[in-house]
């Protein structure tokens, strides 16, 4: 095929992906391969080997950060989202300047941050997607969150020199709950990167035909019910790799190793309206009826792996995302006050623990070709309850009520109630430490 006509193709497929002219499509083709297409580089910063993510098997990957920060009310705080979108357009590392791009949601006001409070500004929170194309592993992943994070910090800073590193916070979310977010705004971003480089798009023409950029689950389960995160397209990792300093794995590697592997999803609504249904007929034996079920599932699978392996230990329960505080605070209860509470038959709902042992083991068995993430679709489901029966106090007995002389301790009340209200508790009005301390250790950034 001569050179010419490769070319002509190339366009075409820039015109099918992104409705361009001829004219705009040819135009944006001859700026692909330019580092510094579109917006000027910072000033005093030298270019990044490879600042394009093309010469190095460079894979477009997007991650989700949730923005919390003091903003100014009025036009100033909505500006905040193109401001941070914009911000994006050029990142940081100890290397020189690299390209990415941002999509931003938001600003939407928020609840109490335990931030100072800031005269004429106001609590808000943005979902900021950053997108850039590296050769990515867990190293080059932390390095791009950090980047991003440093240049949101600083954009807000130079905006508005009230606003101090204390006003803001920049978080890595699951790409999940990035997901949901993103569907809950119906797919339109506030704010996008104004003058993004071009190549930095799912559809990629340096090599010929536009190609979709293939689709690789963000959480995974293997046959032996470990769960694994991705770090990068299709390269996985996992908490107890990760802490030893491993290198990730390619997807197709973990298949042929530790396969047959189960892709994490969200509980099917029908599920999630079984178990709402259950735990609102258990009134206030909901909550105990809760973690005693889930302890004796637990109980159950270590039983069933210790037949397999003479192992008595299993981590089914928590596979779809134990690197998140939401599985680790489901894990501390139920093994805490779970135990505590299988004998105390006078506060449990025999038809409602039935119920949840059903529906849940369902979720993860390694029989099924999905396995469905249990901390957070439990939380749901209860949070669904507790509107449809009246709040906390109509889902949980006396013992988990602030005050009360025979509650349960001050750390265990105030975690189960973040857990499975998916908030502080008001009269704490901030995050049990605990929830806190667990947010920090699986902060990747």
């Amino acid at each position: 095929m001569t050179k010419d006509r490769t070319r002509k193709l190339k366009i075409r497929a820039v015109m099918a992906a992104s409705g361009r002219t001829y004219v705009e499509a040819a135009a944006a083709l001859e700026q692909w391969t330019v580092p510094d297409a579109g917006r000027r580089p910072p000033a005093g910063v030298p270019m990044a080997p490879d600042p394009l993510g093309s010469a190095d098997s460079g894979e477009l990957f997007t991650a989700p950060l949730m923005v919390v920060a003091m903003l100014p009310r009025g036009q100033a705080g909505l500006d905040a989202a193109q401001l941070i979108a914009d911000a994006c357009d050029y990142l940081i590392s100890h290397e020189g300047w690299y390209r990415a791009r941002a999509e931003a949601y938001g600003p939407r006001p928020t609840r109490e941050t335990g931030m100072p409070p800031l005269t004429g500004h106001m609590p808000a929170m943005l979902l900021v997607r950053v997108s850039a194309r590296r050769r990515w592993s867990a190293d080059t992943l932390h390095a791009f969150l950090r980047d991003a994070s440093t240049a949101i910090l600083t954009a807000l800073v130079n905006e508005h020199p009230r606003i101090t590193e204390r006003h803001v916070s920049v978080q890595a979310l699951p790409q999940e709950t990035g997901q949901q977010i993103v569907a809950v705004e119906q797919g339109k971003p506030d704010a996008l990167t104004t003058e993004a480089h071009p190549s930095l798009t799912e559809l990629h023409p340096l090599d010929g035909e536009l190609d979709e950029a293939e689709e690789y689950p963000f959480r995974a389960v293997d046959s032996q019910d470990v769960g694994w995160f991705a770090v990068g397209p299709a390269m996985y990792t996992n908490t107890l790799l990760q802490s030893n300093g491993g290198e990730p794995q390619s997807l197709a590697a973990l298949d042929a190793e530790r396969g047959p592997l189960r892709t994490v999803v969200p509980a099917p609504q029908e599920d999630l309206e079984r178990l709402r249904d259950a735990l609102a007929a258990a009134g206030t034996k909901a909550t105990a009826s809760l973690l005693v079920a889930l302890y004796r599932l637990a109980r159950q699978h270590a039983d069933q792996e210790y037949e397999r392996s003479e192992r008595r230990q299993s981590s089914r329960l928590y596979a779809g995302g134990d690197d998140t505080w939401e599985t680790q605070a489901m894990r501390s209860l139920i093994w805490g006050l779970g135990v505590d509470l299988a004998d105390k038959a006078r506060r449990l709902d025999k038809q409602t623990m039935q119920e949840v042992m059903a529906i849940v083991d369902q979720w993860v068995t390694p029989e099924a070709d999905l396995y469905v993430e249990v901390a957070g679709s439990v939380a749901r489901a209860f949070q669904a309850a507790a509107a449809h029966a009246g709040g906390w106090e109509a889902l949980a007995d006396r013992h988990f009520q602030p005050g009360d002389r025979f509650a349960h301790s001050a750390n265990a009340v105030e975690g189960a109630y973040a857990w499975l209200m998916g908030e502080p508790m008001p009269s704490i009005g901030r995050e049990p430490e605990d929830a806190q301390r667990l947010k920090r250790l699986t902060d990747p950034g």
